[in-house]
């Protein structure tokens, strides 16, 4: 196991509470402007699949982001590409700014994720790498329920900015707040010495985070982590146009109602704590796939009649998914946690690819858009049943489950 590294200049109560600032910001610039959806659909003169391509492109490149991030902080430390990670998010934001078509916007929104994506994977390697036991459960816990004050907030605040100004402040405001969180990384004490760096080149190193996204138990554990995120995503990229055009609600109602809805998010990894103070981790998984199905089938049957029935339905699904967004990674970085940026990064990387397969399978044409999510949902739950049982009777993670 390797040495937990103790901070020269900064308390490791204010390290724990700056990781989850900064990951909060990050998942702030993934969904920010999702309030400016229907606006730029006018203003670009493009239609949503178009625009969605936006979304998609920060989502694939902080996927991207997530793998180069990990591998290469296992083999130059942490905090060289934090800093790097956090530049290149500032760039792309403020380049979003001052976008004048689609295409332009599309490829700073995939150099912003980019940014975004290297920072999110890093920072929980510095987590694990600074903290052990029951102090690295809570502190992953709470990291994962304050990523969730991003999304909650964000569309609300992106609303409220563009109601005062216009959406190109929203990506002034994101590279400003980036660059806030930069500031204490000035005098950050690297959490990984040179000694437990691997020695060998990029190739090699990515050669061995092949080898562990092979490892049957990761995989497939890994694959019900991410399962659970599409229907997320898929909610996500169309909840402004379901609200907004379909129930026809203001910009504000809207963000209202998202916000009350992702307010589960941040509840969710609290009840994972409570549970797995009582109980082991299998039956909280059960729990969290039965409450996505559960959800997709509420969804399918009572969404489309009123939005306070939808968000409802949501609900449910915020909660499987929140539930298993903290235990996935600690039972995961726990078991490989001689690799922990590799690990992060593959867990980050996958988890974001499917966001991005979420949003895509959310627009390709629905009966309607309801309709598309309940699918999506119940689907991905269905599929997470069959990773479960091959789980169960092969006992993989008997150690961890």
């Amino acid at each position: 196991m390797s040495k937990i590294v103790l901070q020269k200049r900064l308390p490791m109560g204010f390290l724990a509470a700056w990781i989850m600032v900064i990951t909060t910001i990050q998942w702030i610039t993934l969904d920010m402007y999702l309030p400016a959806l229907p606006v730029l659909v006018r203003e670009f003169n493009v239609s949503e699949g178009m625009l969605n391509i936006s979304l998609n492109a920060g989502i694939v490149a902080a996927a991207v982001g997530t793998i180069v991030g990990g591998t290469l902080s296992d083999r130059y430390g942490r905090k060289p590409v934090v800093i790097w990670g956090m530049i290149l998010g500032i760039a792309g934001n403020l380049f979003c700014a001052f976008a004048g078509g689609i295409f332009v916007l599309c490829v700073m929104r995939a150099l912003s994720g980019f940014g975004a994506g290297v920072v999110e994977t890093v920072v929980a390697a510095i987590l694990k790498d600074s903290f052990e036991g029951r102090k690295f459960q809570r502190n992953m816990t709470i990291l994962q329920a304050v990523a969730a004050v991003g999304p909650i907030f964000a569309p609300a605040l992106g609303a409220l900015v563009i109601n005062v100004s216009s959406w190109r402040f929203v990506f002034v405001f994101l590279a400003a707040a980036t660059l806030v969180t930069l500031i204490p990384m000035l005098i950050y004490t690297e959490t990984l010495p040179v000694e437990n760096r691997f020695s060998n080149n990029f190739r090699e190193v990515v050669r061995e985070a092949g080898t562990i996204a092979r490892t049957p138990a990761f995989s497939l554990f890994l694959g019900i982590a991410a399962l659970l995120t599409i229907p997320i995503w898929a909610y996500i990229s169309v909840s402004s146009y379901i609200f907004i055009d379909d129930f026809g609600m203001s910009n504000t109602a809207y963000g209202i109602y998202y916000a009350i809805g992702t307010t589960f998010s941040v509840a969710a990894p609290f009840v994972y704590l409570a549970l797995s103070a009582r109980m082991r981790n299998r039956p909280i998984v059960t729990l969290s796939i039965a409450l996505m199905m559960i959800g997709g089938i509420a969804i399918l049957t009572g969404g489309r009649f009123h939005p306070v029935l939808l968000l409802l339905c949501t609900v449910l699904i915020y909660l499987a998914e929140g539930i298993i967004r903290p235990l996935s990674l600690v039972i995961l970085l726990e078991e490989y946690s001689y690799v922990a940026g590799s690990a992060s990064a593959l867990i980050q990387f996958v988890v974001n690819i499917v966001g991005a397969v979420g949003t895509a399978l959310a627009t390709i044409g629905w009966a309607s858009r309801i309709q598309g999510v309940g699918i999506i949902t119940a689907g991905c739950a269905a599929v997470c049943v069959l990773f479960w049982i091959i789980i169960c009777r092969k006992g993989y993670l008997k150690k961890r489950l």
